[in-house]
């Protein structure tokens, strides 16, 4: 059997290592986030509707297609969403503390929301139902 030159050898060794190194880097990935069976759900509301609320008035705050952010206690942004014209959203995170903040989906100041602390627990989903303020008063 022949031998091969030093160049090819060489050359094939290269590639085996590229191909290593590629391979360990995808798996480092973890294969492209959350698992989907965690993480935050709810539903956004914006309230009040009426600019003056009376007894006996039904006036109902409405669903509100927000834009959403989660955010870690270091300030890191790891998933952003739209809530649905229904007002419902879920995103799918790892197990851990977080802050939902929501915001107008035009950018605007209203409707206007503190930020919602919560935690995800592994293989769960954690509610957090989100009113905004209308600024109508």
């Amino acid at each position: 059997m022949a031998r091969m030159p030093a160049s090819v050898r060489t050359f094939r060794a290269g590639a085996l290592l590229a191909a290593l190194g590629l391979a360990g880097l995808l798996a480092a990935c973890g294969g492209g986030g959350p698992p989907a069976d965690t993480g935050v759900e709810g539903i956004v509301t914006v309230g009040p509707m009426c600019p003056v609320v009376q007894a006996g008035q039904e006036c109902p705050d409405a669903p509100y297609a927000a834009s959403l952010t989660v955010v870690l206690a270091s300030g890191r942004i790891v998933a952003r969403a739209s809530a649905a014209d229904d007002g419902s959203y879920r995103i799918a995170l790892d197990a851990g503390d977080y802050l939902l903040q929501a915001e107008a989906s035009d950018g605007g100041p209203f409707p206007a929301s503190a930020g919602y602390p919560f935690s995800v627990l592994e293989g769960a989903w954690t509610r957090v139902d989100v009113t905004l303020d209308s600024g109508i008063r």
